[in-house]
């Protein structure tokens, strides 16, 4: 039976407690990173869970880090911090999966110990299209001066390492090309944080790149092969949205359970009404689906299954709108209380982000097409 460990989970979920939680709001308020947690979880392991021992870390594998995510997210209940974890993930999956000996051993270790790690797709005219990328890069002695701006970026604007898409127009037509970039290079102009409706603790924004010289070396998985790495990467980011929207939301459905047995409207708790009873239930529905698709996305993904790229866009699609339609349950059950500016309609916009982010809901439904066609014309072969 594959699943994350009860006991990592409960070890972190302590952690998140002692840390996240406790900072949350001040951070949300300031609409910063709480670097202070960020650095502690850290130091705790999470980020060396799934790294081979040969690199220094616990020798783990993807299943102890959800193990620990869905601790933190259950635990710090802070949905944008743990978005920006989402982001972190992914590149340090990518980096293991597609990096050099020589790369892993340069970047791995600042983003195990604390710094902060972005993937930079996303352009202010493409959105989710990251094919249509503009970034661009030419050859120089010892590698590449790379030019471009960078938009929407969860950790762009304090992003220490970044892993960013762009092209090689000199190499012809497959020229889409990933390339590792230390963000203290002269050159990266680091914009301010977008001002959010929500998931204020995780900064999100742009970048800009003025002729910044990337060494040869800096080129993650080869020339021309950006894309195919992205989709890979960014299945893994997917999934997790799964097992964020569950654990997220678990320790709040049972703080709406006890508030509507001490809630009475009409000389009886409102948990006699059968309207509060679908809502609870529908969000309970909601977090059990999305936690189990999102296990199943990971078990395909882990063993390379050809179904696991739909999967993941599944998990993706059915944990964002599980968090915005249990997030608006969780409003309407409270009433007058929830539309009070405060943790619980901090909620409700927090719940609108995952909508957009890692792709759009719109976007993971036209990728499961595309899976479903290509799979129906693998069969026909």
């Amino acid at each position: 039976m594959f699943g994350p460990s009860s006991s990592i989970r409960e070890y972190y979920q302590a952690l998140g407690e002692a840390t996240i939680a406790k900072r949350s709001d001040i951070c949300y308020e300031r609409g910063e990173l709480d670097r202070e947690s960020w650095l502690e979880i850290a130091t705790e392991g999470v980020w060396k869970l799934a790294v081979p021992k040969c690199w220094d870390g616990a020798g783990g594998s993807w299943w102890d880090f959800v193990a620990a995510f869905e601790g933190l997210a259950q635990g710090g209940r802070d949905l944008g911090f743990s978005l920006s974890m989402v982001a972190q993930a992914g590149l340090i999956r990518s980096l293991l999966y597609y990096g050099t000996t020589d790369q892993i051993a340069e970047f791995l270790p600042p983003l195990t110990s604390g710094k902060v790690g972005a993937t930079a797709l996303t352009e202010t005219r493409g959105g989710s299209d990251v094919s249509g990328v503009t970034t661009c890069a030419v050859s120089a002695p010892g590698g590449y001066v790379l030019s471009g701006a960078k938009d929407h970026v969860t950790n762009g604007p304090i992003a220490d390492l970044a892993m960013i898409l762009g092209r090689i127009p000199e190499v012809g037509s497959r020229d889409i090309t990933l390339f590792m970039v230390d963000m203290a290079n002269p050159g990266v102009e680091h914009g301010k944080p977008e001002d959010m409706i929500g998931n204020r603790t995780s900064p999100t924004g742009p970048f800009t790149l003025h002729e910044v010289e990337v060494p040869e070396s800096a080129v993650i998985g080869g020339v021309g092969e950006g894309l195919s790495i992205i989709y890979n990467t960014i299945s893994l980011d997917r999934l997790l949205y799964g097992v964020l929207a569950s654990a997220y939301l678990e320790p709040v459905l049972s703080d709406v359970i006890n508030y509507s047995f001490e809630r009475v409207a009409f000389k009886q708790p409102i948990a006699d009404y059968q309207y509060v009873q679908s809502r609870i239930t529908d969000i309970k529905f909601g977090i059990e689906t999305s936690r189990w698709m999102a296990y199943a996305a990971l078990e395909s993904l882990l063993a390379e299954d050809p179904q696991a790229n739909l999967r993941c866009s599944i998990a993706k699609y059915h944990g964002s709108e599980t968090l915005h339609n249990s997030t608006e349950h969780l409003f309407r059950i409270l009433g007058h209380l929830g539309y009070m500016n405060g943790q619980y309609s901090r909620r409700l916009l927090d719940g609108l982000g995952p909508l957009i982010a890692g792709g759009t809901s719109e976007m993971q439904r036209k990728n499961v097409f595309q899976q479903l066609i290509k799979l129906r014309e693998e069969v026909s072969v």
